[in-house]
């Protein structure tokens, strides 16, 4: 995996997952109809990884549908604050 700041400015890095969550929302498959039951699992996987170059952003995605379309998007990426940047309790 790249990081996408470092894209943006061609360096160079090595990203580390840091932790990743995933939602327990119940679910079950749709009715069946023409090719078999659908599976909409509206859980989220979501994955914070860190670069060596102190950039840090998310991806989240969804287990895919076998059936139709759903959750076959691209992953959703969030650029979060870098570490180095972090302070909290201080006020600008």
């Amino acid at each position: 995996m790249l990081c996408p700041e470092c894209q943006a400015k061609n360096k160079t890095s090595t990203v580390y997952l840091r932790g990743s969550t995933l939602t327990d929302l119940g679910y079950s498959a749709s009715a069946p109809g023409p090719g078999g039951p659908h599976l909409h699992d509206p859980n989220v996987l979501s994955e914070a990884f860190e670069c060596t170059n102190g950039h840090r952003f998310k991806r989240e995605t969804r287990k895919p549908c076998p059936k139709c379309s759903y959750g076959h998007g691209e992953p959703v990426f969030t650029i979060l604050t870098p570490r180095a940047k972090f302070q909290p309790g201080v006020t600008e």
